[in-house]
């Protein structure tokens, strides 16, 4: 979560956190559950885990005295989705053989795993 600071000397403590689906407004998020404060820390969790995707919400910081302001967006990645896992062949695979006619045709090409990153 952003570190939300003051210029002023007695400083102006966060009063509120929300989640929102907006950097203007707040809006209901899609996707994701209101921060949760656990051992000093905030939390965002997806309303459902199981689902493989990538969840973009923002966070609106409030302050005692009135003020506030819109940090993000943040982008939070479940499961194996697109943005962070990739699949290439693998160095190994073979995809063009030449073959006379006649020739065996079995054991032509041997298929390795992809790579995963």
């Amino acid at each position: 979560m952003p570190v939300y600071s003051s210029s002023e000397q007695t400083g102006c403590p966060t009063n509120s956190i929300t989640i929102t689906g907006s950097g203007t407004s707040v809006t209901t998020p899609t996707g994701v559950e209101q921060a949760a404060l656990i051992s000093g820390n905030y939390l965002v969790k997806p309303s459902d885990n199981t689902l493989h995707q990538a969840y973009s919400f923002y966070v609106k910081v409030g302050a005692q005295g009135g003020s506030s302001h819109f940090f993000g967006p943040y982008v939070l990645n479940v499961g194996c989705n697109n943005a962070f896992v990739t699949y290439a062949d693998n160095a190994a695979f073979v995809s063009s053989v030449s073959k006379n006619v006649g020739d065996a045709t079995s054991s032509v090409y041997t298929f390795s795993q992809p790579t995963v990153s």
